[in-house]
């Protein structure tokens, strides 16, 4: 027994060494000044948080990040979430992580994560159904935790992962069984009720895609899943816009607008901090930090940072020669009184008979009072391709 006892920790150990590889802090408390707040624990203890506002917007992202990257390295990620989708965004460290205390478990995170959803519901007062769920790879067990027990506005899973047991299988055999089953989102995603985006590369090595289509069907809500064949785990989410932007304003109709103003109390801000200029004036970094071996998240060169906000995209005439799957895009003045609340219904079918993708009829005017200058919808279609098409949308 003792010998038994003895490999389990001794497995335990290695696999948690793997799961938690806190990269070297890339950060300080005056890093970002009037976007990095603190909020507090149930237990008094204080969770970093980058928090980047955006005008008018409607929704707010709570993201949970890789588990090779902390804050300062998520920072590029999440400023071009608020400024493509045009969203809030509240990005979590975990304990361990960044300037963080404490050593990181799946208690621990998952404190951090309550913290910030009641800091988000309760002391911002932002609506449910105004919060999006975002984790990838490791943040997707934080962000499932949540959804099974609230019902919000939306939620998304980069590469995610059944349980830490059957991620581990692979790599310790029959030893995983005396894993202790941490972050068993399988279990969990039937009692999602919000609507779910699911994005898994077919090149992932690290969580195989099996990981992601097994979370899909668990799923009894409206839910998509996209696999593109050219993404690894690694790959930047900005490489290629038909793996994650098109499929996030395909399913979510980003952006959206409120007029509701969101307000930070004064006692967020790390000391010091009260005394900086308005948070209209931000701390902007000029460069993205290079890819790390084991980030999931930083664009690899400015060139593919480079992506436009969505709501000054323009139409294309089609996907490049070596897209995994077509994709036609119109801008179209936004309706007043729109809401993303609801997913954009994907069960129409938009094509002609030429088999390429045309405007619906109901789609092709506005409003006579839109401005030139109006925010615009975006709607996808993904075309028929027995090869090609990696786009799944069910009810």
């Amino acid at each position: 027994m003792w010998v038994l006892l003895n490999s389990q920790s001794s497995s335990w150990n290695v696999v948690e060494r793997l799961i938690f590889p806190a990269p070297k802090v890339s950060y300080t408390i005056h890093s970002f000044p009037r976007e990095l707040i603190l909020i507090p624990r149930q237990d008094g203890a204080k969770v970093p948080c980058l928090f980047l506002p955006f005008q008018h917007a409607r929704f707010l992202f709570i993201y949970f990040h890789a588990n090779a990257e902390d804050l300062g390295l998520s920072y590029g990620f999440c400023k071009m979430l608020r400024d493509l989708f045009q969203v809030h965004v509240l990005a979590v460290e975990y304990p361990g992580y960044g300037i963080c205390p404490g050593s990181c478990d799946e208690a621990g995170i998952m404190a951090n994560a309550h913290a910030a959803f009641h800091f988000a519901t309760e002391t911002l007062k932002w609506p449910k159904d105004g919060i999006k769920l975002f984790g990838r790879s490791l943040g997707t067990g934080p962000t499932v935790q949540l959804a099974a027990k609230a019902e919000v506005a939306g939620v998304i899973l980069i590469s995610p992962f059944t349980s830490i047991r059957e991620l581990f299988r692979g790599q310790i055999g029959q030893m995983a069984d005396f894993l202790e089953n941490r972050f068993p989102n399988l279990e969990l995603t039937p009692k999602i009720r919000s609507p779910t985006l699911i994005i898994h590369g077919l090149q992932d090595s690290l969580v195989s895609p099996e990981h992601g289509r097994r979370i899909y069907a668990s799923i009894g809500c409206k839910r998509m899943i996209v696999t593109p064949h050219n993404m690894s785990h690694n790959t930047s989410l900005l490489k290629d816009a038909a793996t994650f932007i098109l499929p996030m304003t395909h399913f979510f109709s980003l952006p959206d607008y409120s007029f509701e103003e969101l307000s930070l109390p004064s006692w967020v801000f790390p000391a010091g901090d009260a005394d900086l200029q308005s948070s209209k004036q931000r701390y902007d970094l000029e460069w993205f930090p290079p890819m790390c071996t084991h980030s999931c998240i930083q664009p690899r060169n400015k060139e593919e940072a480079m992506v436009e906000p969505i709501s000054r995209l323009k139409a294309c005439h089609g996907p490049p020669e070596d897209a995994e799957a077509e994709v036609r895009v119109f801008s179209l003045p936004a309706e007043t009184g729109s809401s993303a609340a609801s997913p954009t219904d994907t069960d129409h079918d938009w094509t002609d008979a030429s088999g390429i993708s045309a405007v619906p009829t109901d789609l092709r005017t506005a409003p006579a009072q839109a401005a030139l200058d109006a925010p615009v919808q975006v709607v996808t279609h993904c075309l028929p391709s027995e090869s090609r098409g990696n786009f799944k949308t069910e009810l």
